[in-house]
C-alpha cells in the first residue's frame, strides 16, 4: 500500500493538485493507526462472556478489511457488560486466522459464516414464499442485518452495533430497556433523516408516522420473523433500490415505526462526534467512518489503557 501511495505521489507531482496531498496524508495516517490498532487489540486479554445469565444477543456484521475495528467495537461493549450471547456475522472474507482469533478473544462467541448462512436463510425465505426477500438478500450485503441476525438471535432482544462504534462507559439506558422490557427497542439518533424512500412512498406502507433521525448503526430491537413479510411487501417493485446504503436502515426504521414504542437514545450516545467536539461526556460514539482515524486514535489512547490495565 505504501509503495502504491509513493508511486501515485510521483505521478501527481506533474500537476498542481494540492488537495491530493491532503488526501494522501489522511490515508497514510489512517493506515498507520489501523496497524497500531491491530497490535493493541491483539495484546488485549480475552473477555470471558456470561451467556448463562444473558437476556441480550449482541451482534455485528463485518469483513476482513474492518476486522480489527469490529473486534475493538465488540470489546468496548463486552468490557462493560459480559452478560451477552455474542454473534459475529462475517461477509465471506474471513480466514481461519481471523476466526481463531475471535474464538480466542471471546470464548463462547458464535460465528456465522456467509457460505453457510446463504443456504440456511435462502431456504427459510423460500419456504415462506418471500420471493422479494430472497432476491434482496442475494444482492444486498446489509440484508444480513435484516434476516440473518434475526434468524440466529438467541434472546428476544438483539443489539446490533456497526464496526465503527465504541463504548466509553456502561450503556445503562440500553441495558435498562432489556431488563425492564418497557420498550420494543432503542436507537442511535442520527443528525438527519437518511432514508431510501420519499415521504409519499413511506406513506403507502406505514399506518404510523416515520421515526425521525433513526440510525441503525447502534440499534436494539425485539423483531422476529414477522418482520420478513413486511420487507417482502415493501420491496415489491422496489428491488432496484438496493444501490442505496440506507435501505436496511430505512426498512428497520419503517418496521420500528409500525411497531411503535421505540426510545431514541440520549445525546451521550453520540453520532458523528457532535457531542465529543463540544467536550461533553459520552457513553458511546458512532464515528460513521467519516472521521478519518478518529475511531482508531480514541481506541488506542482512551480505551486501550483502560482495557489493558484492568
Amino acid at each position: 500500500m505504501i509503495k502504491k501511495i509513493i508511486n501515485k505521489i510521483k505521478y501527481e507531482l506533474q500537476f498542481s493538485n494540492t488537495s491530493y496531498y491532503t488526501r494522501v496524508s489522511e490515508k497514510t495516517k489512517k493506515l498507520t493507526y489501523r496497524s497500531l490498532l491491530k497490535r493493541k487489540v491483539r495484546s488485549l486479554p480475552p473477555i470471558v462472556l456470561k451467556p448463562e445469565s444473558a437476556s441480550l444477543t449482541l451482534a455485528t456484521v463485518s469483513s476482513k478489511k474492518n476486522f480489527y475495528e469490529s473486534v475493538a467495537a465488540l470489546y468496548s461493549f463486552c468490557f462493560w457488560n459480559k452478560d451477552v450471547y455474542l454473534h459475529y456475522h462475517e461477509d465471506g472474507t474471513l480466514t481461519d486466522k481471523e476466526i481463531s482469533f475471535l474464538k480466542k478473544m471471546f470464548p463462547g462467541i458464535k460465528i456465522f459464516l456467509r457460505v453457510d448462512e446463504n443456504k440456511k436463510v435462502k431456504a427459510l425465505l423460500e419456504s415462506k414464499g418471500l420471493e422479494n426477500c430472497t432476491q434482496l438478500r442475494e444482492v444486498f450485503f446489509l440484508s444480513i442485518k435484516l434476516f440473518d441476525m434475526i434468524v440466529e438471535k438467541t434472546t428476544a432482544y438483539l443489539l446490533h452495533i456497526d464496526s465503527d462504534v465504541l463504548f466509553f462507559s456502561r450503556p445503562d439506558e440500553i441495558l435498562e430497556v432489556v431488563e425492564k422490557r418497557n420498550y420494543n427497542g432503542c436507537y442511535n439518533r442520527d443528525v438527519n433523516n437518511s432514508y431510501t424512500f420519499d415521504d409519499d412512498t413511506l406513506g403507502r406502507y406505514l399506518t404510523s408516522p416515520m421515526i425521525d433521525l433513526f440510525n441503525s448503526g447502534l440499534l436494539l430491537h425485539n423483531f422476529d420473523e414477522h418482520f420478513f413479510p413486511f420487507i417482502n411487501k415493501v420491496m415489491e417493485g422496489n428491488l432496484y433500490k438496493t444501490e442505496s446504503w440506507h435501505l436496511e436502515q430505512t426498512l428497520l426504521a419503517m418496521f420500528a415505526s409500525e411497531k411503535g414504542n421505540f426510545l431514541g437514545l440520549p445525546k451521550q450516545y453520540d453520532l458523528a462526534r457532535k457531542e465529543m467536539f463540544l467536550g461533553n461526556k459520552i457513553t458511546s460514539e458512532h464515528y460513521v467512518y467519516g472521521g478519518g482515524s478518529a475511531f482508531h486514535k480514541d481506541f488506542i489512547y482512551k480505551l486501550y489503557p483502560l482495557f489493558k490495565g484492568k
